[in-house]
């Protein structure tokens, strides 16, 4: 026998994830007044152009699991000096990412804290997560996923290497 509980609880669960759907979705929308017109419609042509394999195999997550090596995150650190980082931290603010993400807190997504750790010694963490922020990515940090952002290849970058520049910590362990 189906009990009206569970039933319940179980609209419930995809109600709220239709609202943080809705909300991540969002994200990355706000503040363009300056930007809109021509740039979307090219951005849309060049992230259908920019692709070189099939969204499925790059949205999965294996395509995003951390490599083996060393350093990448001392480069990219020393890379960004202060003005640069305090410069992509507004760039982050401007584009809504902190309404699903903190620095060193799990808001929808991930703290850029964790990411950081994540990628800690990956060759390949700036192309990662700049293609995650540009093209979305489902799968990596649980079932949310995080939809396609509105930003430039370029501006995905400088929001890759902020996130990457921020000091890692290790998420906790799940119970």
């Amino acid at each position: 026998m189906i009990r009206v509980e569970n039933i319940r609880a179980s609209w419930l669960r995809i109600l709220a994830m239709s609202c943080v759907v809705a909300l991540a979705a969002g994200c990355g929308q706000g503040k363009q007044s300056e930007s809109t017109g021509s740039s979307d419609s090219g951005a849309t042509s060049s992230s259908s152009s920019s692709d070189s394999g099939s969204s499925a195999a790059t949205n999965s997550p294996a395509a995003f699991q951390p490599q083996s090596g060393g350093g990448h995150l001392v480069k990219v650190a020393a890379a960004m000096s202060s003005d640069q980082m305090a410069k992509a931290k507004s760039l982050a603010e401007a584009k809504g990412c902190f309404a699903c993400h903190q620095v060193e807190a799990k808001v929808v997504g991930p703290a850029f804290a964790w990411v950081a750790y994540k990628y800690k010694g990956d060759p390949k963490a700036l192309a990662t997560v700049s293609h995650a922020i540009q093209h979305g990515v489902a799968g990596v940090w649980g079932g949310m996923p995080m939809p396609a952002q509105n930003v430039t290849p370029e501006q995905a970058k400088e929001l890759a290497s902020w996130v990457l520049a921020q000091k890692p910590i290790a998420p906790p362990k799940a119970s």
